[in-house]
C-alpha cells in the first residue's frame, strides 16, 4: 500500500468541481483505499491510500488527467509518495 499526499494548488471551488466531476464519492477508483482532503492555506491538499502505486497512476493517468484538462486546470502536482507499513481501519 502507498500513501499520497498531492498538492495541485487548487482552491476549495475548483476541487469540488472536481470532486462533483469525478464522482468519487459514489464511485470509488479501483486500488483506492482511502481519499481525504484538507484546506492549508486557501491550496487543497489530498491524502491517498491506494493498494499499489500502479491503481494510483492508472487513475491519475485515465481519469484525472482528462478530468484535469476538462476544467482547464494544469496536471502540475507536487506529490510525496510513501509506503505505507501500517493501516488501521477500524
Amino acid at each position: 500500500m502507498i500513501l499520497r499526499i498531492v498538492d495541485r494548488g487548487l482552491d476549495r471551488e475548483t476541487y469540488d468541481a472536481l470532486r462533483a466531476r469525478l464522482d468519487i464519492d459514489r464511485k470509488h477508483p479501483l486500488g483506492l483505499i482511502l481519499h481525504g482532503a484538507a484546506e492549508v492555506d486557501g491550496t487543497m491538499r489530498v491524502a491517498q491510500i491506494w493498494e499499489s502505486d500502479w491503481y494510483a497512476e492508472r487513475f491519475d493517468e485515465d481519469i484525472l488527467a482528462p478530468a484535469l484538462e476538462d476544467l482547464g486546470v494544469p496536471g502540475d502536482a507536487e506529490v510525496a509518495v510513501y509506503q505505507l507499513e501500517h493501516l488501521v481501519t477500524p
